[in-house]
């Protein structure tokens, strides 16, 4: 009984081949009933060779058989419930792959966030790096110098001994002071004028100090001649050998006369320091 029922199974025409008869019977070629469905021979013969993977979805394939059998003018309804079903879309894999799209899109907006944040603390520094290494170092110890001076100067008010040794050697008194300030600070050296500027090959500055600035002078024969912090309202005199080199910390606040000629440096730019040679290069 078995046999009998597996051998039915067996004999048991499929899909392709009921169209095929049905076309047979009702004596259409192949290229007859293509036309009309607007299909190629070949996709008929896949179609009646039970090819259905080669023609597309199931979907299509059951509107191809349906069409098939409005031509030839066959009931298609148990036709097509012999054809399987079409598969269910995979609805978890697809979330899944969004999921993680989103997922990896929060990432790297998360990332971009972070790289900006890198970006401007690293901006920022090397601004304040630059801002902090635009003061010329001369001007900081500038600073420290006077500082140092002052500190100095109230020290040795408070001491009798001072006044007396200040009426007595004024060399004395500014050997003192320079023992009180920083090891790296040197007293200013300067040469008062009397007579030498009278004698040939010797030239004098003379510099008044409308506010407090750092000066630093070498006469032609690199003697330093002077150095340190002048305070406003200080007049400085120096003599040398011609040509002098010339440091201000701020130049705008110091007249120069040169040998008795004034010496325009207006065109040095302000807030930095000025570095020149007098007399000045035409």
């Amino acid at each position: 009984m078995n046999e009998d029922n597996t051998q039915t199974q067996s004999e048991q025409p499929t899909v392709g081949q009921i169209l095929k008869a049905h076309r047979e019977q009702a004596n259409v070629s192949i290229a007859a009933i293509a036309k009309p469905l607007k299909l190629s021979e070949l996709q008929i013969k896949r179609l009646e060779n039970d090819e259905f993977q080669l023609l597309g979805p199931i979907t299509f394939v059951k509107g191809y058989i349906k069409n098939y059998c409005r031509e030839l003018k066959v009931d298609c309804t148990p036709i097509l419930a012999m054809m399987p079903a079409p598969p269910e879309p995979a609805k978890p894999a697809n979330m899944q792959s969004f999921s993680r799209r989103t997922e990896k899109e929060a990432n790297d907006s998360r990332l971009m966030f972070v790289s900006y944040i890198i970006l401007a603390i690293v901006i920022g520094s090397s601004a304040l790096w630059f801002w902090q290494n635009a003061t010329p170092i001369e001007e900081q110890t500038s600073n420290i110098n006077v500082e140092n001076s002052i500190m100095s100067e109230r020290q040795a008010a408070q001491s009798p001994f001072f006044e007396q040794e200040q009426q007595a050697d004024t060399n004395k008194t500014v050997q003192s002071q320079s023992e009180t300030l920083n090891d790296s600070v040197e007293q200013p050296v300067e040469t008062v004028t009397t007579d030498l500027d009278k004698t040939p090959g010797i030239s004098t500055i003379v510099m008044n100090f409308n506010d407090e600035s750092w000066v630093e002078v070498y006469d032609g024969e690199g003697e330093k001649v002077a150095f340190g912090v002048k305070k406003a309202g200080y007049q400085m005199t120096v003599s040398g050998t011609p040509p002098f080199s010339v440091v201000l910390g701020k130049h705008d606040v110091v007249s120069i006369t040169l040998d008795g000629e004034p010496i325009d440096i207006s065109a040095f730019p302000k807030n930095r320091l000025a570095k020149f040679k007098l007399p000045l290069a035409e």
